[in-house]
């Protein structure tokens, strides 16, 4: 069914109003993480500690995102992303009260519990709205997302910081849970009349899993979760602790990523469909692994600001993919979703956690180094599961 439809709104009105939905999590998630990060290295908080704060918000997530997924297919996304909304709107208010690091990372676990409830309620009304849209649109949700964390928060947290203090931007970025909630609640579909029982949950997990297009897709998006949390929580402290620059240019290179993730994105939706798996592949590969060695490598803005560029190339390129083969998929969305955001947000939590073990032996610029032959794992990974399932079919069709 059509999640336009569903919620009483044309397939070109669901679109627009969701961008802007999009567009405002994405705002407040960056904002809110930055400002996050800033006051805890107010409060004197280490690169570890910033990390492990990062990471706890991911852990909450990781711990509840399949559950939304099942109870989203079951209540509706409007309902479910409402009530989720209400969680990080007390919990942000409380932050700029707190004065020891490890209170700040309990708030981020709580957040994190509520969070995965929103994220699964877009991207399942998305990706049932996909269907109809077109694969060429596969990039317009992330885009929105990240221009809203990428351009938008670090301009909302450099400009508001200054001028409103700790209590009075927390105060903003609760304020705009509300405004979310109230306008998602206006547009995003209702339940759906049939649902499989609740006790099908691991059968069907196992069954999403077998899939070659589910299976690599989560696989590549725990990386892709990874890679980004590594960039999003370590960039900040790399550029003002390790190479001295300003709080102006750190926050410039969180936002020179998110401008060129955007226009990767939406620029290269027919690219990719046209090019196909077997092109983009290995083209998102080299791009992603020559990002980090630039920004495992560069003393100065500009080189790591051309790796994060090529970075988010090679990110970009592989999500499209992902996000037209999971459209077209068979099985629920509501569940895909639940297991596709799990696998991100996995990958968000294995990356802040990874960054801080990491940076106990390594300086924390070389972890981006550190990263690479995970990329070239994953790849391996995925062609080997996709060799597994071919012969399986085979077989099947011998016995057949």
């Amino acid at each position: 069914m059509n999640a336009a439809r569903d919620a009483g709104a044309s397939p070109r009105g669901f679109l627009l109003h969701f961008v802007l939905l999009a567009m405002l999590s994405g705002a407040t998630i960056g904002t809110a993480k930055l400002v996050t990060t800033f006051y805890a290295l107010h409060l004197g908080a280490d690169a570890a500690q910033v990390g492990l704060i990062s990471a706890m918000e991911s852990l909450g997530m990781v711990l509840v995102t399949v559950p939304a997924g099942f109870l989203i297919a079951r209540f509706g996304a409007r309902r479910v992303y409402f009530i989720a909304s209400l969680g990080p709107l007390l919990l942000n208010l409380l932050i700029p009260f707190t004065s020891i690091w490890y209170a700040i990372a309990l708030t981020q676990l709580l957040i994190g519990l509520c969070i995965p409830f929103r994220i699964v309620s877009m991207n399942s009304a998305f990706l049932e709205h996909l269907k109809h849209a077109g694969s060429n649109r596969a990039g317009w949700y992330r885009a929105a997302l990240v221009v809203g964390i990428g351009l938008c928060g670090p301009l909302a947290a450099d400009l508001l910081g200054a001028r409103l203090g700790h209590v009075g931007i927390f105060a903003v970025v609760a304020a705009s849970f509300a405004v979310m909630a109230m306008y998602g609640h206006t547009f995003l579909p209702e339940a759906r009349p049939s649902v499989e029982a609740p006790a099908g949950m691991i059968a069907g997990l196992r069954d999403m899993l077998r899939s070659p297009e589910i299976g690599n897709s989560c696989l590549i998006e725990v990386l892709a979760g990874a890679t980004n949390a590594l960039y999003g929580t370590f960039i900040v402290v790399v550029a003002i602790q390790s190479l001295h620059m300003s709080k102006a240019e750190a926050l410039q290179l969180v936002m020179v990523q998110g401008a060129a993730s955007v226009l990767w994105l939406l620029g290269l939706g027919r690219v990719v469909e046209t090019l196909g798996a077997r092109r983009v592949y290995p083209a998102s590969i080299i791009a992603a692994s020559a990002g980090l060695a630039l920004l495992g490598l560069g003393s100065g803005f500009v080189s790591l600001a051309i790796g994060a560029v090529l970075m988010s190339l090679g990110a970009a390129m592989i999500h499209l993919l992902n996000m037209g083969q999971l459209s077209r998929h068979r099985m629920d969305k509501s569940r895909i979703s639940g297991l596709f955001n799990l696998a991100s947000m996995a990958g968000a939590f294995a990356g802040a956690m990874a960054g801080s073990v990491l940076n106990r032996w390594l300086p924390m610029q070389q972890v981006f180094l550190a990263w690479i032959p995970l990329v070239l794992l994953t790849a391996v990974a995925c062609r080997l599961h996709a060799g597994r399932h071919a012969v399986r079919v085979r077989l099947n069709a011998a016995g057949a």
